[in-house]
């Protein structure tokens, strides 16, 4: 699958858009639950774009549905000026695979390997060259080099998440999705990966799509996106994001 290496490759000017995007889920018993109605979202290159909004608005089913790990309801979501919501399954997880990269509340780290293991296994999954000296520049500027041979269950949440990052970024996607990257960190750190964020945005061909909770984060975004209820409210550039979070 062909990278893209300058959003002027594509026709589409955006990073992402999505229009007439709706999500439901019908529980055993009751009406149909609305998640998202009729959203339309658009995402630019060379640009972080923050979702903001009370807790249970939809904000992460928005952003697993703008990368394909939910399907929509209805409506459509492009991504590289490609519509995933009517990929298969097999095709929208050969998309993710080459072009998207992922950091989850969750983590997502594999618990019986190392944190170096963890790293390493995209490069292995894709069968291309480990490039260890950037990421051992990287480990160092989010202060977890010396944890490399350390299993992930001996870590902390805060050191889990900063390796969910590194993982990430190491793999240089074209787009990356971020669900409260900063959700677990002190403001020192915060401001670390929130850098590392900005920095990986900031180049041609890439953008970062990223939910927050925080006002210091979201002030660093170019772009931001307030759901409420399932429906966009606002969408807004920042016109001077600060220096710090």
């Amino acid at each position: 699958m062909k990278r893209i290496a300058n959003p002027s490759d594509l026709s589409e000017p955006f990073a992402i858009h999505a229009s007439g995007l709706c999500k439901q889920v019908s529980p055993r018993k009751g009406e149909a639950l609305t998640l998202l109605d009729n959203v339309e979202f658009t995402a630019s290159w060379r640009a972080m774009t923050g979702i903001i909004g009370p807790s249970g608005s939809g904000k992460s089913t928005l952003l697993y549905c703008l990368a394909s790990l939910e399907p929509v309801s209805s409506g459509q979501v492009e991504v590289l000026g490609r519509r995933i919501s009517a990929m298969g399954p097999a095709a929208s997880a050969r998309f993710r695979r080459a072009h998207l990269g992922f950091v989850f509340q969750s983590y997502n780290l594999v618990p019986s390997m190392s944190v170096e293991d963890n790293l390493k296994l995209p490069f292995i999954l894709r069968k291309t060259r480990w490039p260890e000296d950037q990421a051992f520049k990287l480990l160092g500027r989010l202060g977890i080099r010396g944890l490399l041979k350390t299993n992930v269950t001996l870590l902390s949440g805060g050191e889990q998440q900063r390796v969910a990052l590194a993982r990430a970024l190491i793999s240089d996607p074209d787009i990356i999705f971020a669900d409260e990257p900063t959700g677990a960190l002190d403001q020192e750190t915060g401001n670390a990966v929130v850098n590392e964020l900005a920095a990986f945005a900031g180049r041609p061909g890439h953008a970062v799509i990223m939910v927050t909770h925080s006002p210091e984060v979201a002030s660093r975004c170019n772009t931001l996106v307030h759901l409420c209820d399932g429906r966009i409210v606002t969408a807004d550039k920042v016109p001077v994001p600060k220096a710090g979070i």
